[in-house]
């Protein structure tokens, strides 16, 4: 058990290095913090300078809050966690550093474990620039990093499920995108009725409704119930997909 427990902190400092030592990887890893100030600049700017007045001003400052708010959670999931697990581990795969890990007695479970746990690391840590970029109120980030964590976890599982399944990069891009977009969808709820339904029902379409519930004060109600069902079920759903491939994908390569 100890000698587990080294070996993955081992990888872990190793997969922290290779996240600052990659510019690609940091640099996407900063976009979502880059997105919500320019964000920020823009809606600001467009509710300063609306005919709203008072209480309507308020609103519409609290909406725009929240809004940022939940693309900074959507976009610190999406970007974060797939270029660190699909396009991490495809880059091992073409350097043949996953082969030589495996040669030197570390198990595959152990590379899985180091580069989840490095992936939601960093995803909390983008997580919350994006929350102070945002202008978020600092009671609040407690329940934003919770729900970040969550969010993060079933597409942490499906994307080391993707990176095993990925050959190289260019795979791995073909398999990242759709994850993004998908991840993404809560933002665009806005757009329309049937988007909104339908973002509902996404990997953080309950977060997102959990984010504006907390942002709202009524976190610990019932209306909390069928988005933290809707998270839940990408949760399990993400990890009965991992149970069921990992070690076949894993043996594979």
């Amino acid at each position: 058990m100890n000698a587990t427990l080294r070996r993955i902190g081992a990888l872990a400092n190793k997969d922290f290095a290779d996240l600052f030592k990659n510019p690609t990887m940091f640099t996407v890893c900063l976009m979502p913090i880059g997105f919500m100030l320019l964000f920020r600049l823009i809606m600001g700017d467009t509710t300063a300078g609306s005919d709203l007045t008072g209480a309507e001003a308020a609103r519409a400052g609290e909406a725009v809050g929240r809004y940022l708010l939940g693309s900074g959670l959507c976009m610190s999931v999406g970007m974060v966690v797939p270029m660190v697990l699909i396009y991490g581990i495809a880059e091992e795969k073409e350097k043949r550093t996953l082969r030589t890990l495996m040669l030197a007695n570390v198990g595959a479970g152990e590379v899985a474990t180091s580069k989840g746990a490095v992936a939601l690391a960093a995803t909390m840590v983008v997580g919350a620039g994006c929350f102070f970029a945002a202008g978020g109120a600092p009671g609040l980030l407690p329940a934003y990093l919770l729900l970040t964590f969550l969010g993060a976890v079933p597409v942490t599982l499906i994307s080391l499920v993707l990176g095993l399944a990925s050959r190289d990069q260019m795979t791995a891009g073909f398999f990242s995108v759709p994850v993004l977009l998908l991840v993404l969808v809560p933002t665009f709820g806005v757009a329309s009725a049937a988007i909104e339904a339908f973002a509902r029902v996404t990997p953080l379409g309950g977060v997102y409704d959990l984010l504006n519930l907390a942002a709202e004060g009524q976190l610990l109600t019932a209306e909390a119930l069928t988005p933290l069902a809707v998270t839940l079920a990408w949760t399990a759903a993400g990890a009965v997909a991992f149970a069921a491939l990992f070690r076949r994908l894993a043996r594979d390569n």
